[in-house]
């Protein structure tokens, strides 16, 4: 019986533990375009490769609101870092209170203004050193759980 318990005890510990080792480092560098296009779909969302002059990002879109997804801090085609970006075309501007009330009421995404008072939601991903696929897919999730908050805030 005694047996029984500890090979029961370290099974449980084997799973408990275990799962750090599962976790997919992202590559050396952070991702290229291209890795990030086969991420969303991988993730089940749509994933258009575009351009803005020279530099490369992804065009994709959930609950309703499409947003872009820019890389930064790249070396060769490897980027260390992503921005998920969503601008709403508005009827009513939004004015600079309404996006500081966003911006001194909410974590994680940001709120500006363009020049043509429309409201643009950011937020930064870093994905090296140390990134990993199950922290990226985190970062995601943070995300896509504003996209209501988001639209709630403009009235859209």
């Amino acid at each position: 019986m005694i047996a029984f318990r500890l090979a029961a005890g370290l099974a449980a510990a084997a799973l408990v533990f275990g799962g750090e080792a599962t976790a997919k480092d992202l590559p050396k560098g952070g991702l290229t375009a291209k890795e990030v296009q086969a991420w969303l779909f991988e993730s089940g969302y749509q994933a258009e490769l575009d351009k803005d002059g020279d530099e490369p990002f992804i065009k994709s879109a959930a609950d309703g609101v499409n947003f872009e997804v820019h890389l930064y801090d790249c070396e060769k085609d490897r980027c260390a870092s992503i921005q998920l970006t969503a601008g709403f075309d508005v009827k009513d501007k939004m004015s600079v209170d309404e996006a500081n009330a966003w911006n001194s009421d909410k974590r994680y995404v940001d709120c500006f203004i363009d020049e043509e008072g429309d409201p643009w939601f950011t937020y930064d991903i870093n994905l090296s050193p140390g990134g990993t696929r199950e922290s990226l897919d985190d970062d995601f999730q943070v995300w896509l759980s504003f996209l209501p908050d988001m639209k709630s805030h403009i009235g859209w």
